[in-house]
């Protein structure tokens, strides 16, 4: 089953999405603790806009209701305020306010995006991304988009594989931190 994310859900979600983030293996995130960073996240995480705020976030979940995969999206016209929102949190895990933790630009005008996608390794192969990536089509048609996106790292062919499957198509390479990445499209 796929339900929209509750605040209570993040102890199973970090994990999960923490796997993308070391995989970015940005300089931003590798200098900060790693409570900090947890704790930093969970703010952002209980926030409302934040990139990955609870409201945007849909879960795969498991017979007891535990997340088990996750999926993160957001229409194009967001990004202007997904990051700046948690500016105002990092004082309180001990940052300055200039800190910068996520500033590339990851999509594009017109465009559905996905940000984020994992899936607990545990549950891999039972196509539980398959099946949030087909979600997140029905939820971007419902929003009026007819194109949806995700940037996936050229060192990752095994995620590369399930979206070229899914019917995405690189459209062009974009630098996200230190990581060049391909730009996938989809039409919907």
């Amino acid at each position: 089953m796929i339900r929209k994310a509750k605040k209570s859900d993040f102890p199973f979600i970090y994990p999960i999405l923490k796997q993308i983030f070391d995989e970015m293996d940005m300089e931003s995130i590798k200098k900060l603790p790693e409570s900090q960073f947890y704790d930093l996240m969970k703010l952002g995480f209980i926030s409302e806009d934040y990139r990955y705020s609870y409201r945007r976030i849909w879960v795969a979940v498991n017979n007891q209701d535990q997340p088990v995969g996750m999926i993160d999206m957001y229409p194009y016209h967001d990004q202007s305020i997904i990051d700046f929102v948690l500016k105002k949190e990092y004082p309180k895990v001990g940052l300055p306010t200039q800190t910068v933790i996520f500033e590339d630009q990851e999509a594009w005008p017109h465009e559905w995006y996905i940000d984020a996608l994992a899936v607990d390794p545990k549950h891999w192969g039972e196509h539980v991304a398959s099946q949030l990536m087909d979600f997140a089509e029905r939820i971007a048609q419902n929003n009026g988009y007819k194109l949806i996106s995700l940037n996936v790292d050229k060192e990752n062919p095994r995620a590369q594989q399930l979206y070229v499957h899914k019917g995405y198509k690189s459209k062009n390479e974009m630098t996200i931190g230190d990581r060049t990445y391909d730009h996938m499209v989809k039409e919907i």
